[in-house]
Formats: C-alpha cells, sequence, structure tokens
C-alpha cells in the first residue's frame, strides 16, 4: 500500500525500527528521526498519545505515537488492525505498529482536525451539526450491524461492572476524588443530589431495572464516539481515536453522544463553565449553554426510549469512569463529576 509513496515508506521503516527497540530515545530520538518532514505536534492533557503531523510525498500525514507499554494506543491499532481484516472501510488508517519502544498509528490528515465540538462552541447552527452526528451515527451502526451477536445481559453487566470497579478504585486514591465518590449527598446550586453511591446502590439493587437498562447484543462500534472525536471537513464527517478491547453494546456509543449533547462533556472540556465550591461537597455550578449542541433529537431516527434510557445510563456512566484521567485538574474533574450526577438525575426522573 506505501509502495508509490517513497518518502512516507521511509518514515514508516524508520518509526518500525525505533518501536522495536526498548530504549528507542523517546520523544527526542522521533522528532529527531522526523527531522524536517516535522510540520506539527499536538498534546493532550489527559491522553498519553501525541500526534505528529508529518509531510511526506506532497501530502500531510499524521503519527500518533506512545512511548512505553502504550496500552491505549495499543488497543486502537488493534482495532483498526481487527477492522481491516474484517474488510471494513480503512477510511483514514494507513497502517500502526507496536513494539517494546513505542506503538505508532499512520493515519491520513482530514481537514484541519476540526471537531463537531469546534463547530458548536464557536456558535454553529444545530442543523449542520445534527447531520454530522447523524451521518457519525450510521458509520457505528453500520459497523456494530455487521459484526453484533447476541448475549446475556449478566455478559454486558459484567463488562460495565469490572470498568466501573477499576476507575473507582483509582478516583479513591485521589483524596478529592474519593470524598466526592463517597459523598452521600452532593448539592448543586441548592439543590441536594444523591451522590454515585446511592445512585449506583438504586440501579444495581433492582434487577428489573438493571435488566431495563442494560443491553443483550454486542459488536464491533468506535467506542468513544463523543463530539471532540468527530471530524468534520467541507461537509464529510470522519470519526477517530476508535477504543480497542471487548465487543460493545451500541448504547455504549450513544452514551458518548449523549455524554456530548446533553451532559455538558464538551463545553467543561473548553473551559466554558463557572465552578465554585461554597462548603463541604455544595457547588455552584453553571455550564455556559451552546445551542449548536442538539439534544434527544439526535439520537431519534435510530434510537427507541429504551435504548435512549440505556444510553443516558452509559453517559452517566462515562462521566464517573473518566474521573481518575482528569484527577490532574481538580476543577476540571468535580465539574465532570456533577454532570454525571445531572445525567443520573435526569435518567430516574424519566424512569420514575
Amino acid at each position: 500500500m506505501l509502495r508509490s509513496r517513497s518518502e512516507l515508506s521511509a518514515v514508516c521503516a524508520r518509526l518500525r525500527e525505533q518501536a522495536e527497540h526498548p530504549d528507542g530515545g523517546g520523544e527526542s530520538a522521533l522528532i529527531g528521526m522526523l527531522g524536517d518532514r516535522l510540520v506539527g505536534v499536538l498534546r493532550s492533557h489527559n491522553t498519553p498519545s501525541t500526534l505528529y503531523y508529518v509531510r511526506a510525498d506532497g501530502e500531510t500525514y499524521v503519527v500518533k505515537a506512545e512511548f512505553g507499554r502504550a496500552p491505549t494506543l495499543r488497543d486502537e491499532i488493534r482495532w483498526y488492525w481487527s477492522a481491516a481484516r474484517r474488510g471494513l472501510p480503512r477510511r483514514l488508517f494507513i497502517t500502526g505498529h507496536t513494539g517494546p519502544g513505542l506503538a505508532f498509528l499512520l493515519l491520513k490528515r482530514f481537514g484541519e482536525g476540526a471537531t463537531l465540538d469546534d463547530l458548536a462552541l464557536a456558535g454553529e447552527s444545530r442543523g449542520p451539526i445534527a447531520r454530522h452526528v447523524a451521518s457519525a451515527v450510521t458509520c457505528d451502526l453500520e459497523l456494530f450491524h455487521r459484526t453484533q451477536r447476541q448475549v446475556g445481559r449478566d455478559h454486558v453487566h459484567r463488562l460495565t461492572e469490572r470498568r466501573l470497579a477499576l476507575r473507582y478504585s483509582q478516583a479513591r486514591n485521589v483524596p478529592y476524588l474519593r470524598t466526592l465518590m463517597d459523598a452521600d449527598v452532593v448539592t448543586v446550586n441548592g439543590v441536594g443530589l444523591p451522590g454515585l453511591s446511592r445512585w449506583l446502590r438504586r440501579i444495581l439493587s433492582d434487577p428489573r431495572l438493571l435488566a431495563y437498562l442494560t443491553p443483550d447484543r454486542v459488536g464491533m462500534t468506535f467506542g468513544d464516539l463523543h463530539c471532540g472525536n468527530i471530524l468534520v471537513h467541507e461537509g464529510l464527517t470522519e470519526v477517530v481515536d476508535p477504543r480497542g478491547g471487548p465487543l460493545l453494546p451500541i448504547s455504549y456509543d450513544y452514551g458518548k453522544l449523549v455524554q456530548s449533547v446533553e451532559g455538558g462533556y464538551g463545553v467543561v472540556m473548553a473551559g466554558r463553565y463557572v465552578l465554585r465550591r461554597t462548603w463541604g461537597t455544595a457547588y455552584e455550578f453553571t455550564p455556559e449553554t451552546v445551542p449548536g449542541y442538539s439534544s434527544l433529537a439526535v439520537l431519534a431516527a435510530s434510537c427507541d426510549e429504551q435504548r435512549y434510557l440505556q444510553a443516558l445510563y452509559y453517559a452517566a456512566l462515562h462521566f464517573m469512569t473518566m474521573l481518575p484521567h482528569h484527577a490532574s485538574d481538580e476543577k476540571e474533574t468535580t465539574a465532570l463529576y456533577l454532570c454525571g450526577l445531572s445525567l443520573f438525575y435526569k435518567l430516574l426522573a424519566r424512569l420514575a
């Protein structure tokens, strides 16, 4: 696939060579190896991967790299190769490789990297955003339908339970997060909301409710379908940063969208909110209202009431399970926790 791209082939060969050396020299060696071909670097505080924009054969490509064991990127690369083996469209994917020194993923560059979050926060109206969301949902559904299989609800619940237990134990190693996770009541803008532990006990102790909220079909999905991972360019839509790992219910990805368009995730990550702790676990919290974010109508074409409520349940859990990854920023992480509580409140209000 790379034979006609001599410059890109050379870059890939050097990347593979560095990946296979346990002591490959880290990022400084990678930057030195890329040399004048490197035209930009993008880092994020909540992911261990770094994006390196590389110019080769007259085009710009993206090298996504993670050093050492690189578990997150290894799973992502595994996802892309699995999709390719199933004969699914490669889209942006060119190649990927993991080694003891680093893991790297080579992708075609898609436009300037603008996301749906960028459009919404810049004031774009609901219509164009909804069309891009619908395109991403259609792509995810096609992927899911081609790979789905029926499993017991117990199987799906165990997947959710294991992930929640792991992240809960990680969060408890952070003092302020432990206080939030253990709080019986958290007060938001003068309203007392049951804390996370109470919400979970309420759901997990009711077998009928838990069964209603737990899907029984799993398949291959993008696994992280929030608006920050949906790229747009000249009316076209692409989804990036898929999550490797076990097959998941489609409601898991719908939950990512609900987290974005109803839960306030994009607003919090952009820092467009006001948060002040008044005492103990009482807060004044005002996320900015962004008209461009659509609501329930985004999923109406492909989602019935039960699946939407399942998505709302997963969206609330997504907020809770991401907390350890953001723990270095106490204000941001607290805001994400409060967003999750508000979705639990919305979920149980609709179920009442």
